[in-house]
């Protein structure tokens, strides 16, 4: 192959590297990947425990209104993830807590008696 076909061919080949590196929107950017879950915005409430269920991951919670995410005050079923910190607490206890929405999904995060 003479130095011609060479840098032709060289050239034809980079070219194709930086057209798709050009097409991706993100490219150069330092991002890592997370979870879902890790990504949205972390909630936080207050309110009464009013039932454990282990064996289907949830936790019912009465709580206060929660202007984040425009609720009023009712109970509700939070699900347990295995990332979801649950401090110890125990039905009628008064807690803080945090959760992240998922679609129809309240993720529990933490949860701590207060």
């Amino acid at each position: 192959m003479n130095s011609l076909s060479k840098v032709a061919l060289f050239t034809l080949l980079s070219g194709a590297v930086f057209a798709a590196r050009a097409a991706d929107p993100h490219a150069g950017m330092a991002m890592h990947e997370q979870p879902a879950a890790a990504q949205a915005q972390s909630i936080s409430g207050k309110g009464v425990i009013k039932a454990i269920d282990m064996d289907s991951k949830k936790i019912t919670i009465a709580h206060e209104a929660i202007p984040a995410v425009n609720w009023p005050p009712m109970t509700m079923r939070f699900t347990i993830t295995p990332q979801t910190q649950l401090n110890n607490v125990k039905d009628g206890d008064s807690v803080d807590f945090t959760f992240v929405q998922q679609g129809n999904l309240s993720l529990l995060q933490d949860i701590r008696a207060n």
